[in-house]
């Protein structure tokens, strides 16, 4: 991999870029690494990794509109895109529903080194045991680095079940974070029991219902998790 998502402190923090003004103001130490959320990104602008360098390790996101993505392509197009701006990468994220339709993308980022994250999004609520391990096998069969998992809990029974689940040995790391009026408890508790990704936006607008900023995120982390 060209970027070591799991080495300290964790979680690594990733600053999430959903258009051209925050991408343009960047700095070294608004996170560990930015995701930039292509999907929110005007068609003619969803290249601009390859002629506006980014000055930490990219990772880049063209979202299915199914999960929150934004616009909506073909999957022929939304695969080329995110093929171009391979060499301009450190890691990507392809949704494990999709993956059918971009295993060569998928192996072609391996070959590069590039990291993969390894998707599921729920923003109704709390997605049943049985998927959480579909999708963990899902993401040990296509090679994924990491598996992200994000859902909306409706009550604290829901962050329980979820927080057993982390706590369960995997097979792969785990990014697990909540959505909604429990996002902010719900991502502070993953954290500290071995989340390994903390997303948090960069410029005035959050991406997911409930996000923290990246510099929140940082001095969370700083606070609670480096003290």
């Amino acid at each position: 991999m060209n970027i070591d998502l799991l080495s300290s402190p964790l979680p690594r923090v990733v600053g999430v870029v959903s258009d051209e003004i925050a991408w343009r103001a960047l700095q070294p130490t608004d996170a560990d690494l930015v995701e930039l959320r292509v999907d929110a990104l005007p068609a003619d602008r969803r290249t601009l990794p390859l002629r506006v360098p980014c000055p930490l390790p990219l990772l880049v996101t063209f979202r299915h509109k199914s999960e929150g993505g934004q616009c909506e392509v073909s999957e022929e197009e939304r695969v080329a895109v995110v093929r171009s701006l391979l060499p301009a990468v450190a890691a990507m994220d392809w949704e494990l529903a999709q993956v059918g339709h971009a295993e060569d993308l998928l192996k072609e980022a391996h070959g590069r080194g590039v990291c993969v994250i390894g998707s599921y999004h729920d923003f109704v609520g709390m997605p049943t045991r049985e998927l959480l391990h579909d999708m963990e096998t899902r993401a040990v069969a296509c090679g994924a680095d990491v598996l992200k998992v994000a859902f909306t809990p409706r009550a604290e029974r829901d962050l329980d079940s979820a927080l057993a689940w982390l706590r369960e040995k995997h097979h792969v790391p785990v990014a697990l974070m909540g959505m909604g009026d429990l996002a902010s408890q719900s991502r502070t508790l993953f954290s500290r029991n071995g989340s390994v990704l903390l997303y948090g936006y960069l410029g005035n607008s959050p991406t997911a219902p409930g996000q923290w900023s990246a510099s929140r995120c940082l001095s969370w982390r700083r606070d609670t998790c480096e003290a």
